[in-house]
This record gives C-alpha cells, structure tokens and sequence, in this order.
C-alpha cells in the first residue's frame, strides 16, 4: 500500500512522459475511452460524454490514494498529448502480485507506444513496488495485445473461459504471467 504514504511516481521513457492523470486530461481521456475500436477489449463501454472520463480519472486517483491500483498519463514528452493510460490493478500487496492494464489512442496504435510505457511501467513494478508476479488478462481475438505482452516477456497460463462481461456479452480471457526472475533473465540478455 503506497498511496497515502507517497506521492504519485513519475516515468520518462525515450519518446513518453508517465505521470498522473489530472483533470485537464479529461478530453483527450474522453477522446481515447469514447472510440469503439479502444474500447472492444476494455472491459466496459465507450464513454458517452466528458464528465464520464473525469469520472475515471477520479476514480484512478482514489485507487492511488488507497493503495489498490495506479495508473500512469502516457503523454508525449515534446508535445504533452495524451495518448493512453497504463497502470496495474488488482493488487494483492500480501501476495506481491498486480495485473497491468493500458490502452492508446487508436491514432497511436502500431507504434511503440504500449511497449515502451510498459517496459518501464513493468521495471518499476518489479523494482520499486517489489512485485514478484505481474498478470495480464487478454482476449483471445486482441491479436496486438497478445503480441505486446509474448514481446515483454509474459508466458501463457491458459484460458479463462466466460471471464468477463463487456460489450452485452460473456468474453473468454488468456491469462499471462510475467515473474521477477523471468523479467531480470530477460534484462540480462
């Protein structure tokens, strides 16, 4: 549990800035969230209108503050242009496990963008929050998250069937898991 004992951490990568989400976010968060294509594998709906993206940018900081998720702004660092969100929740502190979650604007995607946020996303779970396991839940069908999480590293665990509801409908979930020692293995090469 961190939130309410640090301040919101922030990430440099090449090419992005990783910071906290703040409520001049809202509209290009709404732009990002409100598109279909992002949203098939989200876990909700498309939002419909502004004030529901300051909603769940409200709702990232109280998950901060209480110490059961974080979520990074990925902001192009010469333009501050929000681009998507990435972050882990679903932690479990007793047992040193998250899940990590991202999405990027539909404009930005093919491009790098969620490669280079979670490799550093992913470093500073393992070494600063001392993480020792990091799951992703994937859609079978969501042929460029699969790729992304096999590329960083994960190992398919198998399938959970009817995992999710999203859309109006039940959705089958790949689990993948990412240990410490994979991820350190991996670095050394």
């Amino acid at each position: 549990m961190w939130g309410l004992r640090k301040s919101f951490p922030e990430l440099a990568t090449n090419r992005f800035t990783l910071r906290e989400l703040e409520p001049r976010d809202a509209r290009a968060l709404y732009a990002i969230l409100s598109t279909d294509e992002v949203m098939r594998y989200y876990g909700s709906d498309p939002l419909l209108a502004v004030y529901e993206a300051k909603n769940v940018i409200a709702y990232f900081k109280d998950q901060f503050q209480q110490g059961k998720a974080i979520r990074w702004a990925i902001c192009d660092r010469s333009t501050d242009e929000l681009v998507g969100t990435i972050g882990f929740h679903n932690w479990t502190p007793q047992y040193y496990r998250a899940e990590i979650g991202f999405e990027v604007a539909r404009s930005h995607w093919r491009q790098g963008v969620a490669f280079e946020a979670a490799t550093a996303v992913i470093e500073h779970g393992f070494n600063e929050f001392k993480f020792h396991r990091i799951s992703a839940l994937v859609a079978p069908e969501n042929d460029g998250s699969n790729r992304l999480v096999q590329k960083l590293g994960f190992t398919e665990e198998g399938l959970l069937h009817d995992y999710a509801y999203s859309h109006g409908r039940f959705m089958d979930l790949t689990m993948y898991r990412l240990l410490r020692d994979e991820w350190l293995t991996k670095e050394d090469k």
